[in-house]
């Protein structure tokens, strides 16, 4: 969830052809989100990534130096995904439009449970400072803040927000009922509409921050 800029180049853009690093870096990760989705972090191995893609376990380590930055990787284009579903909801910011993008996120993710299982799992793990993963995690949270906050301000100015709502503690909330339900929806699939249950929540809270006027 970042700026966007228009540019208007002289000339139509060309397709840039991917190097074949480049491309061989995407196939891995396509193959690692298929099985981490469908087997978690812990039950995919390199080893069956590296089968997928058609190349030796050494041929993955080449791009991906250990199965932790694989993860990382395919948790950061994930991020770009779902970057780009909010970002497409954005062109005319409104508190609507705010919210929805994160549903629309919410939904994406209820499609791979076992990308969500590693990227909780490895969530915990890194909130020790040694871990490999902190500073990816930490760097995310900031910016997903941040971002956020940004358009929560400008959603003020316009009149769509509430001036007296605490828009951090909002980010923590909002943050919080994401990653949380995602647990809940994770230990008891049977019970829990991670859907549901979530776009339950944004309602309330545009009934909550909504400005009388808007």
């Amino acid at each position: 969830m970042t700026d966007m800029t228009d540019s208007t180049p002289d000339t139509a853009p060309r397709t840039r052809r991917a190097p074949k690093g480049e491309k061989r870096r995407e196939e891995l990760l396509d193959a690692a989100l298929q099985l981490f989705s469908l087997e978690g972090y812990s039950g995919a191995s390199i080893a069956r990534i590296a089968d997928r893609v058609g190349i030796s376990v050494a041929g993955v380590l080449h791009h991906f130096p250990n199965k932790v930055a694989l993860l990382m990787g395919v948790l950061a284009r994930r991020d770009e995904v779902n970057q780009k579903i909010s970002d497409a909801l954005q062109s005319e910011l409104t508190l609507s439009s705010f919210l929805g993008g994160l549903q629309q996120i919410n939904r994406s993710n209820a499609t791979a449970p076992g990308v969500i299982r590693a990227f909780s799992m490895l969530n915990a793990e890194s909130l020790v400072d040694s871990h490999p993963g902190w500073e990816w995690f930490q760097s995310r949270y900031a910016a997903i803040h941040g971002r956020m906050r940004t358009r929560l301000d400008h959603l003020v100015a316009i009149g769509e927000v509430r001036g007296d709502v605490d828009l951090d503690a909002l980010i923590h909330q909002l943050l919080a009922m994401m990653d949380g339900l995602q647990l809940q929806w994770l230990r008891f699939p049977e019970t829990v509409d991670l859907v549901e249950r979530f776009d339950s929540y944004i309602a309330q809270v545009e009934r909550d921050i909504r400005a009388p006027s808007a």
